[in-house]
C-alpha cells in the first residue's frame, strides 16, 4: 500500500486532472514540489487503476470518467472533497468490511481506498465500483436497477443484497440537510440508505459544507444515527443555524 503522503498527493492529482481535463507532468511536479519522476510514478499507479491515463508528458482522465456527466460534479469543491476523503480513509484500520454510498464526495473516498488492500468493499455506486475495479480489495457490487442520474443501483435486487450485508463502517453521502439529519432527493435511494444505516456497526457521513443550505426531499436518518459527520472544516455560526443538531 502506498504511504499516506503518496495517497494524499495522488488523490489531489486525480482532482486536478478531473477538474481541468488535463495536466502536464511538469505542472504537477511544480504544484507538489516533487520531482517529475515522482509524478510519473504516481500517474503510472493511477493509470494502472484506470483512474487516469498518461500521454506524452500529459495526464488525462481515464475514458470511464470522460464518458459520463459526473466529472463536473466531481470537480466541484474538489479540494474540500479531497480533504474529507483523505481524513475518512485514515479512519479505516485493519481488514474491515466497508460500504461506499453513492455521491461524488464518497466517490473521492473510493479513489483513496483504491490504494489500500485487503478490505472488503460493498457498494451500490457504479462509479465507485469502477474506481475500485482494479484495486487489491474484495469488491462486492449490489447490482440492481441502474438509476442513470446518480449512477446508483436501486430497487428490490439492491435492497436484498444490502439486507444480507454485514458492514463494519458505512461511509454515507447526502444531497443536503434537514434540521435533524442528512437528506436525499430520490425515494429509491432513500430505501437503500436506510437499510445500510440499520446494518452498519458504524456510520459516517461525508459532506462538503456547500451542501449545508441545501435540502433534499427525504431525510434518511437522524444525526443521532450517525457516529460521525465529516466536513472539510469547522462549521461557522451561521452554518450551525441550518443544522442545530450538530452544534
Amino acid at each position: 500500500m502506498a504511504r499516506p503522503v503518496d495517497i494524499e498527493r495522488r488523490n489531489k492529482i486525480i482532482n486536478i486532472v478531473l477538474a481541468s481535463g488535463r495536466a502536464t507532468i511538469n505542472e504537477l511536479a511544480k504544484m507538489f514540489n516533487v520531482s517529475t519522476e515522482t509524478i510519473r510514478k504516481d500517474v503510472a499507479d493511477l493509470s494502472e487503476k484506470k483512474i487516469l491515463q498518461k500521454g506524452h508528458g500529459i495526464v488525462l482522465p481515464a475514458n470511464s470518467y470522460t464518458e459520463n456527466p459526473l466529472p463536473y460534479k466531481i470537480s466541484k469543491n474538489a479540494d474540500a472533497k479531497s480533504k474529507i476523503a483523505n481524513y475518512a480513509a485514515s479512519l479505516v484500520k485493519g481488514k474491515k468490511t466497508i460500504f461506499i454510498d453513492t455521491g461524488t464526495t464518497v466517490l473521492q473516498l473510493a479513489n483513496v481506498l483504491n490504494m489500500f488492500e485487503g478490505l472488503t468493499i460493498i457498494t451500490n455506486s457504479m462509479m465507485a465500483a469502477n474506481a475500485l475495479s482494479d484495486s487489491k480489495n474484495e469488491l462486492l457490487v449490489t447490482g440492481g436497477e441502474l438509476r442513470p442520474k446518480s449512477y446508483s443501483y436501486v430497487g428490490a435486487w439492491t435492497l436484498r443484497a444490502l439486507r444480507q450485508s454485514k458492514i463494519d463502517i458505512a461511509f454515507m453521502g447526502c444531497d443536503g440537510f434537514h434540521r435533524n439529519g442528512p437528506t436525499v432527493g430520490s425515494y429509491r435511494e432513500l430505501e437503500a440508505k436506510e437499510i445500510v444505516i440499520e446494518n452498519a456497526e458504524k456510520s459516517i457521513l461525508l459532506a462538503d459544507t456547500s451542501k449545508i443550505p441545501t435540502q433534499g426531499l427525504y431525510c434518511y436518518c437522524s444525526f443521532s444515527d450517525l457516529d460521525r459527520v465529516i466536513f472539510e472544516r469547522d462549521l461557522t455560526t451561521s452554518e450551525k443555524e441550518y443544522i442545530p443538531e450538530l452544534r
